[in-house]
């Protein structure tokens, strides 16, 4: 009888401290989501809780994507807060200011995918350009983003705060260091081009010298040092038009828009990669 009751008590403790952890849990409580074979996943800081997640996904405030608000976001004012693109001292960061040599790329370094755990449930949120957007990942996939989002195509620089919105609609961002080898850099553009429409190309400081060559899509990175054609090809068609959001729809933000983005096979991209190399 003494040992029956030791058990239920024990039983009631141990239901008493769950209901009583005041800390995160991350995506879920409690249960964990797993990860595919092969694959690696860093803690995620800037996901909603269950409780807001609920609360803006029934929110008549959330900003509403893709209309242009001179009090919000036009894709044209109060720009600077991210990016100014007429302010020649934020040229700086899709310059290249240091040597060359140090993101020549290493062939005997492994490219890295990371893939994170979000929940289902989130929907990210949409600020307007007066307040700042700061992301606890060093490569962004998923979080908060501006309302207005950048057509689709190459440019000579993109601030993620945009970009972010791309992936959330299924695009493919491919990030490039200025100071990563330009012959790989232009085979990289030419891959990704040619892999689907819905993209988005820009310089970015935020791969380092290990890996100077990322790829963003909604959840997931890819990583890598030297370019590899096939590992490109199939992330992209592995992870691409993931997005929650997804749409087809061009955006409205184009400043330092290079060469826009051509149909590749259908504006759906029905088809990825249809020019890969096949066996």
């Amino acid at each position: 009888m003494l040992r029956w009751l030791a058990l239920v008590l024990t039983l009631l403790l141990s239901v008493q401290a769950g209901e009583d952890w005041n800390g995160a849990w991350f995506p879920n409580a409690p249960k964990a989501l797993a990860l595919e074979a092969g694959e690696t996943m860093k803690p995620v800081d800037n996901a909603l809780p269950e409780v807001d997640i609920a609360k803006e996904k029934k929110s008549p405030s959330r900003i509403m994507m893709g209309i242009e608000n001179a009090d919000c976001d036009d894709a044209k004012h109060g720009l600077a807060i991210d990016f100014d693109p007429y302010n020649v001292t934020h040229s700086t960061v899709y310059m290249c200011l240091e040597p060359k040599a140090d993101y020549k790329g290493d062939y005997n370094m492994d490219a890295v995918i990371t893939e994170r755990n979000v929940p289902a449930a989130y929907v990210a949120n949409h600020k307007c350009m007066n307040s700042s957007i700061e992301y606890a990942e060093r490569i962004p996939s998923y979080g908060t983003h501006r309302p207005l989002w950048p057509r689709y195509g190459e440019y000579r620089y993109v601030p993620p705060q945009r970009w972010l919105h791309n992936s959330e609609h299924g695009a493919v961002i491919a990030l490039y260091h200025p100071c990563a080898n330009k012959q790989q850099v232009d085979e990289l553009k030419h891959i990704v081009k040619d892999c689907l429409y819905r993209h988005v190309i820009t310089p970015s400081q935020l791969p380092n010298k290990d890996r100077p060559f990322a790829l963003v899509t909604w959840h997931a990175t890819l990583e890598f040092s030297v370019l590899e054609r096939t590992i490109v090809e199939a992330f992209i068609e592995k992870y691409a038009l993931k997005g929650p959001e997804q749409t087809h729809r061009d955006g409205q933000y184009d400043h330092l828009l290079v060469e826009p983005a051509k149909v590749v096979s259908t504006e759906d991209d029905s088809v990825l990669c249809p020019k890969k190399q096949r066996d």
